[in-house]
This record gives structure tokens, sequence and C-alpha cells, in this order.
């Protein structure tokens, strides 16, 4: 049984929490270890995204459900050279639709002059 002050997870169906609180403390580290498992079987969000287009793939940090992916453009010259800042998520397929990428733009990183950001 888990105390009343466990975080119940996000994303996760009550019917999953349920039987999770209903396991031994051996049947949640077979849980445990199958998930492993199956999250080893894909790649990170991190290690699958690629560059688009004209764009080039600068840095890349991981946090969990989603990525944050920093471009440049080295075929454009000032401000449109970027670099640029997304956050990238995957949405699974639904309705018929296969999965994909979703980048979000969130703005060109400043540059730091004289310890003062811009």
């Amino acid at each position: 049984m888990t105390s009343p002050d466990t975080d119940r997870p996000d994303g996760v169906s009550d019917e999953v929490i349920v039987a999770l609180e209903d396991c031994s403390d051996t049947q949640l580290r077979e849980i445990i270890h199958y998930a492993q498992q199956l999250l080893r079987e894909h790649p990170s969000l991190t290690d699958a995204i690629e560059s688009r287009g004209d764009e080039e793939l600068v840095y890349t940090e991981d946090h969990g459900a989603y990525t944050i992916a920093v471009v440049e453009r080295p075929n454009e010259t000032g401000w449109a050279r970027g670099p640029f800042v997304y956050r990238v998520n995957w949405e699974p397929a639904r309705d018929g639709w296969d999965g994909q990428y979703r980048w979000h733009y969130l703005g060109k990183v400043q540059a730091e002059s004289d310890g003062d950001r811009r």
C-alpha cells in the first residue's frame, strides 16, 4: 500500500496506478525492470532529432518529455543566421496519421556583450 504522501504521476491512467499500488515489492521491481527494457528499445527523443532543411543542429538538451534544440542557418547572415531555440516533442500517431516531431519556436539566442544580455 502506498503512503498518502506519494505523488501520483501525470499522464498515467488510474487503472495502471491502482494496479501498481496493489503490487508487492517483488512485483514492482519486476515492473521496473520491464519498463527499463522498454525504454532501451526506443531511442531518446534527443538522439532521434535531426537537422531540418537549411538548419544546422548546434546543441540539444534532453528534458524527458521534450528536448531543447538550438539551430543555426549557415547560409544566412546577420539576424537570420541565428542561433534559434526550439522545444521539440514527439506527437504520437493518432487517427490514422503517423507520429511526428513538433518544433515550437522559443526565440533567438541572445549574445552576451560586455557582461550584459541584449
